[in-house]
This record gives C-alpha cells, sequence and structure tokens, in this order.
C-alpha cells in the first residue's frame, strides 16, 4: 500500500478582513462622535400656521411698460 503525505494548507491571511472591520468600527465611532448633541427635528409649533411662500410676479417686457419712458398725451 503506498503511503500518501498529508500537509496542512497553508493559512490564509485575514489581514484585509481585519482591516474592514476597522474601518467600519472607526467609521461608527465617528458618525456618533460627530453628531453627538445634535438634533435633527425642531420642535413642531402646532398653533402657527405657514403660508406657502409668494412666487414673486411674471413680468413680460413685452406688456409691461418702460418707467424711463413718458406716456404719449
Amino acid at each position: 500500500m503506498a503511503e500518501i503525505p498529508i500537509q496542512r494548507k497553508e493559512g490564509h491571511s485575514l489581514w484585509w478582513l481585519w482591516l474592514l472591520i476597522l474601518i467600519v468600527v472607526l467609521a461608527v465611532a465617528w458618525w456618533l462622535w460627530a453628531n453627538h448633541g445634535t438634533t435633527t427635528t425642531a420642535p413642531v409649533d402646532s398653533t402657527a400656521v405657514t403660508a406657502p411662500a409668494a412666487a414673486p410676479p411674471v413680468t413680460d417686457s413685452a406688456t409691461v411698460p418702460r418707467t424711463d419712458t413718458t406716456a404719449p398725451r
């Protein structure tokens, strides 16, 4: 009977996985630190009535008389 040599496979380096985990942890820590103490919602005043913003009037140069000309007499 022939003898078959069994060798362990060389271990794969998982440095890229540890680097990815470190980047994610640092990103989460930075996000938590940057947003600490800030609120994104403003208190709502239920008594205030908000009106839509007024749009400036549309003027057409053909229909609006110029102010620097004199009107006919």
